[in-house]
């Protein structure tokens, strides 16, 4: 059986999530699978080298024991750039191929996790594309919901992977679009000789972080509302507009985040009015003692950054779908969602052929 290469239309499209689910689900199956990452963009100093972090957090949800320099062997940094540039002779793709074999050995198949996009890594001349020619892999693709212009950036993939892509999974699909893609969009693609091997929907389950969290990612502080780390967000709103416009733009969501400057009590005071999980303050503002009493008689957290909104904005927009290593219910989650929604069969007959 040929080893599966997961690439994608985009960053934070949900192959980490996959690449796990997919493992557990074929282990359920009674398949050896295994865990790669080629190459990393995430990296992490550990014991005085370089690793990616969602391939230490990979390799705790599975239980994996070989050394991370060989489940991730290349991690993209400014020393991988200043090796190239500097005319250095290591041969990248050989490293990848070489760890490859390791994590390889003895398995009846290893899910790889690719970077962003395919092409990405082609500086190192170790692409995507070039993963996945030289491992002799097949490839799906996850995309991300984004509608029509989807099918282009598949068709895009396939243009560079030919046969080598067996199919596409789509992920994050609305509830009210799922018709349309398990329709038209996988007519669409059957047409191009792409598979559609499954459309998992789109969850607040699996999206939602906790406080603490949020607290712990953004290295914010608790201004108070401590003891209610443990709530969950399902997603995050910017205090951005003018206090009439405020209630009804925090009544569009519930249990969210909202982030918004420390020095606008109108604005916390009307979040705090709604469904809100936590309030993240920007600028080392403290609210005054009526906005902390009323939070504290709502048990809403209110936390301090004392980075910008936009820095916080993307801090949280980064937690948000991803799994945590000792998050079971979410990783149980995903796992029944991949075994209901995606077809296993036609995907290991395909990488059996």
């Amino acid at each position: 059986m040929r080893s599966l290469y997961i690439a994608s239309t985009e960053g934070s499209g949900g192959k980490t999530t996959l690449a796990v689910g997919l493992c557990l689900a074929l282990r359920a199956r009674g398949l050896d699978a295994g865990y790669f990452k080629p190459i990393g963009v995430r990296p992490q100093g550990s014991s005085g080298a370089l690793v990616d972090d969602d391939a230490r957090f990979v390799a705790d949800v599975l239980g994996l024991s070989g050394p991370l320099s060989d489940i991730c062997p290349v991690v993209l940094d400014e020393g991988a750039l200043h090796e190239v540039l500097g005319g250095s002779d290591v041969d990248t793709l050989a490293r990848v191929a070489s760890a490859f074999e390791r994590v390889r050995e003895g398995r009846d198949i290893v899910v790889c996790e690719g970077l962003g996009e395919i092409w990405q890594g082609r500086f190192l001349k170790a692409s995507g594309a070039d993963v996945v020619a030289r491992l002799e892999l097949g490839a799906i693709i996850v995309a991300r919901f984004a509608g029509a212009r989807l099918l282009d950036d598949i068709c895009h993939v396939k243009d560079g992977l030919k046969q080598r892509l067996l199919g596409a999974v789509f992920n994050m699909v609305p509830e009210p679009r799922l018709a349309l893609v398990r329709g038209e969009y996988a007519r669409f693609l059957e047409e191009q000789d792409i598979t559609t091997y499954g459309v998992l929907p789109a969850s607040q389950r699996l999206a939602a972080v906790t406080v603490a969290e949020i607290v712990g990612a953004l290295g914010a502080t608790y201004i108070c509302g401590e003891e209610h780390g443990d709530q969950t967000a399902e997603t995050y709103l910017i205090g951005a507009m003018s206090p009439e416009h405020a209630m009804p733009y925090f009544q569009s969501a519930a249990n969210k985040v909202v982030v918004v400057g420390g020095d606008r009590a109108e604005i916390i005071l009307a979040a705090l009015e709604t469904s809100t999980a936590a309030i993240v303050l920007t600028g080392s503002y403290v609210p005054s003692p009526a906005v902390l009493a009323r939070a504290e008689e709502l048990g809403v957290p209110i936390v301090s950054v004392a980075t910008d909104t936009v820095t916080a904005i993307d801090g949280i927009r980064r937690l948000f779908g991803r799994l945590g290593a000792h998050d079971k219910r979410k990783i149980e989650f995903i796992v029944n969602e991949i075994t209901a929604n995606i077809d296993l069969d036609r995907l290991v007959d395909d990488l059996g052929r």
